[in-house]
């Protein structure tokens, strides 16, 4: 079900409406049914039924017993068999394929004639999202953290809450529960404030990511005719493509959230006003991150493993330099972790996972050096200039690597890079930028939409940007809406021949 598409405008609306009307004590009822019906749209068949069934009879069954033996060795093992259940089924609907693919390269690679078929599995939209959250739901458990849910059917409602499905964010059960299971009552301002967050990711979906993509489309579809100038164009609109598919899809299921009366956590923060890969890391897919540190980064850490490996490397090269190694291991295996995550290819653990480790990697350890170069030449780093040149670096960097997550294979995304250094002057200069399957006024409604995002996502550094517009005078805001519906209506990419297709984190 798309989010931009009148079917999902239609669902909403009837579950509101229901929602709004249904007794208090039966409103998460609504939601629970309308969550099935999001889930199982076109998918319903017993593969799917058994993968929901699968992982919410795991999470509740052991999340039960994990809370009734947490004090002794019988959670600790309980914990684990769970967990292992939801890792079993995700890796083997997600990552078969990646299984294979692996085992017929090294297999040509030694001359042995063994080659397997991909297969095809039937995964249901979002499990990539529900399967890690309900691993979280078993570990808060053990921690402490929560109390389990002793109604399957409320737990269902957690796993299978619609919004989330599509793009996240990730939510933790300790801090959604009462939110999600608590009836709220009909409020206009809510309404209003939630309805204009749908507009913007409307806004940035339809009338600037879908026409992005008809430029980076055109480029990456055609290796042999584009080089050099276009490669580094499609590059650098690839993450605005990116970002404003996928802030755009968490904007509207964040709106429609809101609507209800639930609040979701925040997942992007004017990701393109960091200074350094890692400050964006904290702006750009948060709850992901947030997700990976708190249940595999930080226990790693703790890890007997780990720990064995901290006192032997501080041994060897000394307690500054030493303790480091286990933290870059464990920092290693969570990037790796989150390009495995984007997809069961290499091009997604590669661009997404270890190029993002080695960038941050270099960052902390050629920051000191850098210091004392600024120092020596006398560089104000505290200038704008400076700051700007750091943001620029930083998107380059980002760009470079988005390289792999948008091709479709390895060897692709090194011959794309490649031929960002082969320049055709006269080419550029004799085609222009026209072929790329947008005219003169798609490129100036490009250049005004991206420069709006830009200022936008600029005030939102200064604080809550829907705060600020209820704070003016009616007319100036009545301004501003109806400018933003006018502009999804008359410059947004639908109608005839339009596929809204599946959102680009959608497929994760």
């Amino acid at each position: 079900m798309s989010l931009t598409g009148l079917t999902f405008v239609i669902f909403c609306i009837t579950t509101l409406i229901i929602y709004f009307i249904f007794p208090k004590k039966y409103k998460w009822v609504v939601l629970f049914i309308s969550s099935l019906i999001f889930l199982f749209y076109k998918n319903l068949n017993i593969n799917t039924l058994l993968q929901a069934l699968i992982i919410l009879l795991t999470s509740y069954i052991f999340g039960r017993l994990i809370e009734k033996n947490k004090d002794n060795k019988l959670g600790k093992r309980y914990l684990i068999i769970g967990i292992f259940i939801i890792i079993a089924l995700l890796c083997y609907l997600k990552y078969t394929n990646l299984f294979i693919t692996t085992i017929n390269s090294i297999s040509s690679l030694l001359n042995i004639k063994i080659k397997l078929n991909l297969v095809e599995r039937n995964a249901l939209i979002g499990i990539s999202y529900y399967s890690l959250i309900m691993i979280s739901y078993l570990v808060d458990i053990y921690w402490g953290k929560t109390e389990s849910e002793k109604n399957i059917f409320k737990l269902a409602l957690f796993m299978s809450y619609f919004p989330i499905l599509t793009s996240g964010p990730f939510i933790n059960y300790s801090e959604i529960k009462e939110d999600l299971y608590t009836h709220h009552k009909f409020d206009t301002k809510r309404i209003s404030s939630g309805l204009i967050r749908i507009l913007w990711g409307l806004f940035k979906i339809l009338v600037i990511s879908l026409r992005i993509s008809t430029l980076v489309n055109t480029v990456y579809n055609n290796p042999n005719q584009f080089v050099g100038f276009f490669n580094i164009l499609a590059s650098l609109f690839f993450v605005i493509e990116l970002y404003t598919n996928f802030s755009g899809s968490i904007d509207i299921i964040m709106g429609v959230s809101e609507i209800i009366g639930i609040n979701l956590p925040e997942n992007f923060a004017s990701p393109f006003f960091s200074k350094s890969i890692t400050e964006l890391w904290r702006r750009w897919h948060i709850t992901l991150g947030t997700w990976l540190k708190n249940y595999v980064f930080y226990p790693l850490q703790k890890s007997r493993a780990m720990q064995w490996i901290n006192t032997k490397s501080r041994n060897i090269l000394g307690k500054k330099r030493g303790k480091k190694v286990a933290m870059y291991l464990s920092m290693l295996i969570m990037w790796v972790l989150i390009g495995a995550w984007h997809n069961g290819a290499y091009t997604f653990i590669i661009g997404s996972g270890i190029l993002q480790f080695i960038y941050i990697f270099l960052e902390d350890t050629l920051t000191p050096i850098s210091k004392k170069i600024n120092e020596k030449l006398g560089i104000n780093t505290e200038c704008f200039s400076y700051k700007l040149y750091q943001m620029i670096r930083t998107y380059c960097l980002f760009s470079l690597s988005m390289v792999f997550f948008r091709s479709a294979t390895v060897k692709d995304a090194i011959i794309f890079i490649k031929n960002m250094f082969v320049f055709n002057e006269i080419y550029v200069i004799k085609e222009g930028i026209y072929n790329l399957g947008l005219d003169l006024l798609d490129l100036k409604l490009l250049f005004i939409s991206i420069l709006v995002l830009f200022i936008v996502d600029y005030i939102k550094t200064k604080g809550n940007i829907r705060e600020k517009l209820f704070n003016q005078n009616l007319p100036f805001r009545w301004l501003i809406i109806f400018t933003l519906i006018f502009s999804i209506a008359i410059f947004g990419c639908y109608g005839i021949g339009f596929d809204p297709a599946t959102f680009i984190y959608g497929q994760f």
